[in-house]
């Protein structure tokens, strides 16, 4: 921790998670058993990426909505609801609203694009991608985090109580974990029996996966908890890495598993999975920010660089990465070479966008 008591390690670490979000995207063009749909499908492929992308889906995102709640309030606090807000729709919403209508139908047109599906993009434009094939590829993330936002700021305006909240220095015991994985747990796992763990639904304004609302939410409160409670703070609570490291590899290896059997999923199979799933998540996020407050907990060299662009390449990083995984299916590699050669070089020029045009123009740099 410097003398500007910046938790660096927090920045640190929602920067690699981006990274691992363009892992993620990128091995599932390589992924056995892959989606239908997805973007880009090369047919040389292995298992390995599948039991990948089946870890990395897991946590990652939650990570990113208990880091959003964990900055939430101090900022708040400071610019009260009115400047909280609208930076916040300037950051967040004005670029959620251009990626959902302009960029989300580009990115998805490489459906049939790389299938060689005789439409024009204009023909897509005014047709399927309004039914059948709409999303808004990984702005969801976007509109879903801005209305958090805006509940945060209502709840905010009308509770006295919020409003003079000040940090604590609270040091739980095992409870709150537990207590917050079992609801968790059984939020999904209720949710499990009407919707398909991995399915993806919309009301058109937002889009989400039904399973894991309650993460959204659940995350997204807990670091709002977190934070007024000095959770990993220098004064605060900061528990051994070593049995939340075990639990996170145990049940993460577990979690795939249950999602590896051949078994018809039921009900007790459905359960476990969902409390393999949660537990696997909620350890690996504190895992996670353990590991990087004792190792990464800098702003020097690479790590301020990504730190600063996390944002950028998490925005514009479909746009490179499908394209270049259609041109690395003409490409004759070893698939070891191969799918590490498209991640690395899609995050490189994520990363060089996001510094020379996202950080630099007038306009946007107020936005990234």
């Amino acid at each position: 921790m410097t003398n500007s008591n910046r938790l660096y390690f927090l920045d640190n670490l929602r920067a690699f998670v981006i990274i691992l979000v363009v892992v993620l995207h990128g091995s599932m063009t390589y992924m056995a058993y892959a989606p239908t749909w997805w973007y880009v499908l090369d047919p040389d492929n292995s298992v390995i990426f599948t039991q990948l992308v089946l870890l990395l889906d897991v946590p990652i995102m939650p990570i990113l909505f208990f880091l959003a709640g964990y900055f939430a309030l101090p900022s708040l606090q400071k610019r009260g609801v009115k400047l909280f807000l609208k930076e916040k729709f300037v950051r967040i919403g004005i670029p959620w609203i251009f990626g959902a209508l302009f960029l989300a139908p580009l990115i998805t047109y490489m459906i049939y694009f790389s299938r060689r599906i005789p439409l024009t993009f204009l023909q897509f434009w005014a047709t399927d991608f309004w039914g059948k094939m709409y999303q808004q590829s990984v702005y969801w993330f976007l509109g879903i985090l801005l209305f958090l936002f805006i509940g945060l700021g209502v709840v905010f305006s009308q509770s006295a109580r919020l409003r003079a909240s000040t940090r604590q220095i609270s040091i739980p015991t095992r409870q709150p974990f537990v207590v917050f994985a079992a609801i968790m747990a059984l939020a999904f796992f209720a949710l499990n029996l009407f919707f398909y763990i991995d399915n993806w639904s919309h009301i058109y304004l937002l889009v989400f996966q039904p399973v894991r609302v309650p993460l959204y939410i659940g995350y997204f409160i807990l670091g709002l908890y977190a934070e007024r409670h000095s959770w990993f703070m220098p004064d605060g609570f900061h528990p051994e890495l070593g049995p939340w490291a075990a639990t996170c590899a145990l049940t993460g290896v577990g979690y795939l598993a249950c999602r590896w059997t051949s078994a018809a999923p039921d009900v007790l199979l459905m359960l476990i999975t969902a409390i393999l799933f949660n537990v696997f998540c909620l350890s690996a996020l504190v895992a996670g920010i353990l590991f990087f407050r004792q190792k990464v907990n800098s702003a020097g060299g690479v790590w301020q660089s990504l730190a600063a662009n996390s944002y950028g390449i998490y925005y514009v990083h479909p746009l490179i990465l499908y394209p270049l995984a259609y041109v690395f299916v003409g490409i004759s590699l070893p698939l070891i070479v191969k799918a590490p050669a498209l991640i690395v070089l899609a995050i490189l020029l994520s990363w060089g966008v996001s510094a020379l045009l996202l950080k630099k123009l007038p306009v946007l740099r107020a936005m990234f």
